[in-house]
C-alpha cells in the first residue's frame, strides 16, 4: 500500500515538474519571439532609413536612464519644419536615429507635431521640450524632435516683426508677404539660396501665394563676419534687445531694400531654434 501511495506521489510530482518545465519554455519561447519581432521590426526600419538617408540606429538603456518624463499631452496638428537636426527619438529615448550631416534631407519638408512633452535631464539637470512626429514617408516611426531643431509658422511672432521693421527707415509690415518670408525660412535654412534642391517647389509655393514673380529675399546672418559674431555674441549675452541686433544687422549686412512700397515681410528664427539670429526678409522689388 505504502509504495503505491509513493508511486502516485511520484507520478503527480513528475507531472507537476513537466507541466512547470513546459509552460517556462512556452513563455521563455514568448520571449524569444517578441524579441525576435522587435529585432525585425528595427531592422526593417534600419534598411528603410538606412538606405534612405544613409544614417544608423542607436539603442542605449543608459540614455533613456538619464531622462525623467515630466509631462506629456496631445496638440492640434501643427504645422513645422526640421532645422539643425542630427537625431531623431523614440518615445522612451532609448532609440536614437542619427542622421548627422544627412540631416539636411530633412529640410524643406513639412511635418506636422501631434503631441509635446517636456523632459527632464538628470544629469546636466534641465529641462526639455520634445515635439511628436506624425508619421510620413520621411518618417515612418514615431519620432520624437527637440524644440532646438524646429520652427513654427509664428516664429517671433507679427507684433514683434513689427518693431523690428518699424526700427528700420522707412519699412512696412506686410502679413502677406511674412507668409512668404516664412516659406523662404523653411526652405533656406542654410541662407543658400542658389542651390537648394527644394528651389523649384519653393519658387512654386512663393507664386501661388503672390502671383508675382519680381520676388526677393535678404538673409540676415549672425556668422557672416567678425562684426555679425560680435553683435550676435552681445544679443546672446543679453546686452542688447533683439529690435537693437536687428537695428545693427540690417544697416551691415543689408543697408536698404528696394521694395515696393517698402513693404516687407519677415521671419525670425525664435531663441529655442537652433538658427536663432538667422532673420528672412522678403519682398516684392521695383
Amino acid at each position: 500500500m505504502k509504495n503505491k501511495i509513493l508511486i502516485i506521489f511520484l507520478f503527480f510530482v513528475s507531472l507537476t515538474f513537466f507541466a512547470t518545465n513546459a509552460e517556462a519554455k512556452t513563455l521563455a519561447n514568448k520571449k524569444s519571439n517578441t524579441y525576435d519581432e522587435e529585432t525585425n521590426h528595427l531592422s526593417t526600419y534600419q534598411r528603410l532609413l538606412t538606405n534612405r538617408y544613409n544614417i544608423s540606429i542607436d539603442n542605449s538603456i543608459k540614455r533613456s536612464n538619464k531622462y525623467k518624463l515630466v509631462w506629456r499631452k496631445h496638440i492640434p496638428k501643427t504645422l513645422l519644419y526640421l532645422t539643425g537636426v542630427e537625431a531623431l527619438y523614440s518615445p522612451n529615448f532609448r532609440t536614437k536615429y542619427y542622421y548627422g550631416p544627412n540631416s539636411n534631407q530633412l529640410f524643406g519638408v513639412p511635418y506636422h507635431a501631434v503631441e509635446k512633452e517636456k523632459v527632464y535631464n538628470k544629469l546636466d539637470k534641465n529641462s526639455y521640450t520634445f515635439y511628436k512626429l506624425e508619421k510620413n514617408s520621411n518618417i515612418p516611426y514615431n519620432a520624437w524632435v527637440l524644440d532646438y531643431g524646429t520652427i513654427f509658422n509664428d516664429g517671433m511672432g507679427y507684433s514683434f516683426y513689427k518693431k523690428m521693421l518699424a526700427s528700420i527707415e522707412d519699412a512696412k509690415y506686410d502679413k502677406n508677404l511674412q507668409k512668404c518670408a516664412f516659406t523662404a525660412a523653411t526652405h533656406f535654412v542654410q541662407g543658400d539660396t542658389a542651390d537648394d534642391s527644394f528651389a523649384e517647389d519653393y519658387s512654386d509655393i512663393i507664386y501661388e501665394q503672390i502671383n508675382k514673380t519680381n520676388y526677393n529675399q535678404k538673409i540676415i546672418k549672425p556668422d557672416a563676419d567678425a562684426y555679425s559674431k560680435k553683435i550676435f555674441s552681445m544679443l546672446s549675452n543679453g546686452k542688447i534687445s533683439y529690435v537693437e541686433y536687428f537695428k545693427l544687422m540690417f544697416k551691415h549686412q543689408i543697408g536698404n531694400i528696394n521694395a515696393c512700397g517698402n513693404r516687407i515681410g519677415v521671419y525670425a528664427y525664435p531663441p529655442y531654434s537652433s538658427l536663432y539670429g538667422r532673420v528672412v526678409l522678403f519682398y516684392l522689388h521695383k
